[in-house]
């Protein structure tokens, strides 16, 4: 084993794999190390969307394959709140760059599309500790084969989720817990009322505000991945199991009654934590460190969506280690530019969905107010779901986005994935 590298990436997911595909095809010397034997699962929505989707899947040669693979794309949504009255918005047709693939099958082809173009990799390797010398990262000591082994490297890029500690002793930790969610998903045959293309977010209690929601993606006929989504503070006061909320939906509401009724669990319910942002956090790099996807808190606090900005993250983050490589500074103040960079490609939709959060789904009051606004809307329902949110938040409310929360509209790109 090669004991010196330019740069490693820990966690191959798809903000590593991402950071690990342009790293190499810049020339880079990268090694992307995963401590689970692949392909494996995780807990998702598993929709993927957006103008970077797209651009990644292309720029990796795997787009063709993602379509191949997808169990169907996406056209649409349909939301209901407390009074499970629905509102739909049809675009009436798929929307381009839409998939809905469950993560064991996109993340690994994210996975051999780093491979294919460059990168090393590494499975079964569990990073145990990064190394630190001078407050700089050198490198990082692992477990593989069942020995201590220890590699080292000019920069070190954690792409290894939302439950990594590995980045603290740099200072790179984003915990608010504000913005904390918890997440759970099954697969569920005999699922009742779904439409092909249209994905599923109903808010039916008070429990769930603010951003929280049940969903359901069609994953085939009669199958859908159906989730739970709620902030962290309020599952402690809601004297119930993150898990519970499946049937406590199902016996407790309209909707989850059709939709759960007749259903039957594939498989297991699993979850994960969700630490989200309002924008790209400012501790995401330190001395030869950067902190990618979920690592670096690339979740959005209205929908969870993190997918799109974990692709942008390792995009932005191979950008600024290409760039800085050759000058032989990796210091904090130099590497500043990968956030930097990263914010100017992300921020403007995690803006756009912090003031969904702050001013349309706080309550459920004016969640239905949203909803009844939007049923009665020109052209309903094909509408866009974000058009018809800016439009209830700026002539509804009378919010001025631009000025509270410096978001300039022309500037949106895409949904961000699920």
């Amino acid at each position: 084993m090669v004991n010196r590298r330019q740069v490693i990436v820990v966690g191959s997911g798809p903000s590593g794999s991402s950071a690990a595909f342009y790293l190499a095809r810049g020339g880079v010397d990268v090694l992307l190390v995963d401590k689970e034997s692949w392909p494996r699962d995780k807990a998702c929505g598993d929709a993927q969307g957006g103008v970077f989707v797209t651009k990644v899947y292309k720029d990796m040669g795997i787009y063709d394959e993602a379509l191949r693979l997808r169990s169907g794309g996406i056209r649409g949504a349909r939301f209901s709140g407390v009074k499970e009255e629905l509102a739909t918005f049809d675009n009436g047709a798929e929307q381009p760059g839409t998939f809905l693939t469950q993560r064991r099958v996109i993340d690994d082809l994210l996975r051999r599309g780093a491979i294919n173009g460059g990168a090393d990799f590494l499975e079964n390797f569990e990073v145990t500790e990064i190394i630190r010398e001078r407050d700089y990262a050198k490198g990082v000591r692992a477990i593989y084969g069942g020995k201590e082994v220890e590699i080292r490297s000019d920069i070190v890029i954690l792409a290894n989720g939302a439950h990594h500690d590995l980045g603290r002793p740099f200072g790179i930790y984003n915990d608010d817990k504000d913005y904390v969610f918890l997440g759970a998903r099954g697969y569920f045959e005999g699922v009742r009322g779904l439409v092909p293309g249209l994905i599923e977010e109903h808010y039916p209690d008070e429990i769930f505000y603010p951003g929280g929601y049940m969903w359901c993606f069609v994953e085939g006929e009669g199958t859908a991945n159906v989730g739970v989504f709620i902030p962290e503070e309020n599952l402690k006061r809601g004297n119930r199991r993150l898990e519970d909320y499946f049937t406590w939906w199902r016996d407790n509401t309209k909707i989850g009654q059709e939709r759960l009724g007749e259903a039957r669990l594939l498989g297991e319910i699993k979850g994960w934590r969700l630490p989200t942002c309002r924008k790209v956090p400012d501790n995401i790099y330190g001395n030869g460190i950067l902190a990618v996807g979920d690592a670096g808190s690339h979740i959005n606090c209205y929908s969870g969506a993190g997918f799109e900005y974990a692709l942008q993250s390792g995009y932005a983050a191979a950008r600024t280690v290409i760039d800085v490589l050759p000058k032989g500074d990796v210091s904090k103040e130099v590497l500043k530019a990968y956030k930097d960079l990263d914010a100017s490609i992300s921020d403007p939709l995690l803006k756009m969905n912090t003031a969904v959060r702050d001013k349309l789904c706080g309550d459920p009051q004016t969640y239905e107010e949203f909803l009844s606004f939007a049923r009665s809307m020109p052209n309903y329902p094909h509408l866009n779901q974000y058009m018809a949110y800016i439009a209830f938040m700026t002539q509804a409310k009378k919010v001025d986005i631009k000025a509270e929360y410096g978001l300039d509209l022309s500037a949106m790109s895409g949904g961000g994935g699920h």
